[in-house]
């Protein structure tokens, strides 16, 4: 009979096919242990990827800080530019300057006194 032999050769058959397809999950498994082990560590990591995420909105939220700053010290200086009162009040104040001609009286605070014991009656 002829069973036997067919039988063997789908066996081998079988075989063959099972090891192709084991082979083929090797290659599959160890593809993605490369594909998540090269985002983990390389260049482009979703960690340094996250990192620098963070990263670029603390920047943005700086430069939005830092251009609210600008525009005050802008308004400031027009400010300055439009009232030159504004800039006599500054240096007299905050410099301790005065106009050619002006007398500057100063004042010390006053110094403690020592009282004497009232006398006793």
């Amino acid at each position: 009979m002829r069973t036997g032999p067919v039988m063997t050769g789908a066996q081998e058959e079988f075989a063959a096919a099972r090891s192709s397809r084991k082979r083929w999950l090797v290659l599959l498994a160890a593809l993605a242990i490369l594909i998540a082990v090269s985002s983990v560590v390389g260049k482009k990591s979703v960690v340094k990827v996250l990192r620098m995420s963070k990263t670029r909105t603390e920047l943005q939220q700086e430069i939005t800080r830092l251009k609210q700053v600008n525009e005050g010290l802008t308004r400031e200086i027009q400010s300055f530019a439009n009232n030159p009162g504004q800039v006599e009040v500054i240096a007299r104040e905050d410099l301790g300057l005065v106009k050619p001609g002006e007398i500057v009286y100063q004042f010390s605070p006053p110094r403690p006194t020592t009282a004497l014991p009232a006398p006793s009656r």
